[in-house]
């Protein structure tokens, strides 16, 4: 990959280690290229045209999330899901576009050809609003589940054709051979998340920058796929044996990195399998234990969870008994213990965990055994009867 001395990007150094100062260095300059991106995004380009393109779809970007926002406060998941699916099916489109032509090649921002990265934009964003579409015809779980193994499988895919890319592009530096000599390095910052992402970590990457002569012409450039941490290695002024791209001169390599390779094709493979193994459970999802989602407008049902004769029987021990339906008018507290009436005249005991759920005109389904002793309650909201008992009070 050729090396530039003209970004923030990345930092130059002699040094194969770093000390805290040049550390401090290093964060700041990878801050200020994060600045300049983001004061280039609002930058006008060179023609009208390109301007008006530019804030069109910066605009709509915000909008979108304006409006992403607003349908979280109403609770109106589908919505949520169109414009979120929608926005990377538009990202897939102007993927597609012919975009600046001086673009430099930069570490950790792998060149992934235009067409897989289209497909994978496409992917993720049909993956998010196919589901919503289909949901209420074969259920909301098994639509996730089915797409989310269409995706498992399309990204092992992806991943396998441009780990195998990446193998022939290796393949390709070992052509020819030229003597370089190890100028410096480039460091980067880069950070981790330890579990449920406590103790964030940021650390110090690199690698290093050879300079080198290929039909007469001179040459600075590092190995794409060699960024680590740690002492950087060979030492500055150290001359090896590069391997070298004649249809790209920049494309070197002096190690083989055999391990991140296997390790790509084993990932590759294992979210295949993934996948399939979410098209065999799909016969046996459903959505019986009840499918909601969380907004900012709080928590929204989207299929109710299911309670057949079957179930109660569990509970009560008994299969006879009657159920009832019945809206709560008051919820109160008395001697420690909560309580709703409701509207037949019943007065039910319930836990203080669920009091919230037994607001003021929610629906109640009542189930008693036949012979007396105690019931059990089933919020309509959340829950639907599919039994064959009649169910007094429903309309």
């Amino acid at each position: 990959m050729r090396y530039y001395d003209d970004t923030k990007y990345y930092h130059f150094s002699t040094s194969p280690t770093t000390d805290p100062q040049e550390a401090e260095i290093i964060f700041q300059e990878r801050l200020d290229y994060a600045k300049e991106l983001m004061a280039d995004a609002f930058r006008p380009e060179a023609d009208v045209k390109s301007t008006v393109m530019k804030y069109s779809v910066v605009g709509g970007f915000f909008l979108a999330i304006a409006a992403m926002v607003i349908f979280s406060r109403m609770g109106m998941v589908a919505p949520i899901l169109y414009v979120f699916g929608g926005l990377f099916i538009v990202f897939g489109f102007l993927s597609l576009l012919p975009g600046k032509t001086e673009i430099k090649d930069l570490p950790g921002q792998a060149k992934i050809p235009k067409g897989i990265g289209t497909i994978i934009l496409f992917s993720i964003g049909l993956a998010i609003i196919v589901p919503v579409l289909i949901a209420p015809t074969i259920g909301y779980a098994k639509a996730f589940v089915g797409c989310g193994g269409a995706v498992f499988v399309i990204g092992g895919v992806v991943l396998a054709l441009y780990t195998i890319s990446m193998i022939v592009k290796h393949r390709h530096t070992l052509a020819e051979t030229v003597s370089g000599t190890c100028i410096g390095y480039i460091k980067m910052s880069d950070s981790s998340d330890g579990v449920n992402g406590r103790h964030h970590h940021t650390f110090i990457t690199g690698a290093p920058v050879f300079e080198y002569y290929y039909n007469g012409q001179a040459y600075r450039a590092f190995q794409e796929n060699d960024i680590r941490a740690g002492a950087l290695s060979p030492m500055v002024g150290e001359t090896i044996d590069l391997g070298i791209d004649p249809n790209d001169p920049y494309n070197i390599s002096f190690r083989k990195n055999t391990g991140s390779k296997v390790f790509a094709v084993v990932m590759s493979l294992f979210a295949i399998a993934a996948g399939i193994f979410l098209f065999f459970m799909l016969p046996t999802v459903n959505d019986d234990s009840g499918f909601s989602v969380t907004t900012q407008g709080g928590q929204v049902t989207l299929a109710k969870a299911k309670f057949d004769d079957d179930l109660i029987e569990s509970h009560l021990g008994t299969d006879d008994f009657t159920i009832t339906y019945a809206t709560v008018e008051s919820v109160y507290e008395k001697n420690g213990n909560w309580y709703i009436d409701l509207d037949n005249g019943d007065t039910r005991m319930i836990t203080e965990d669920d009091r919230d759920k037994y607001s003021e005109g929610v629906g109640v389904y009542l189930v008693n055994p036949a012979g007396g002793g105690s019931g059990i309650n089933f919020v309509a909201d959340s829950w639907e009867y599919t039994g064959s008992h009649t169910v007094d009070g429903e309309a």
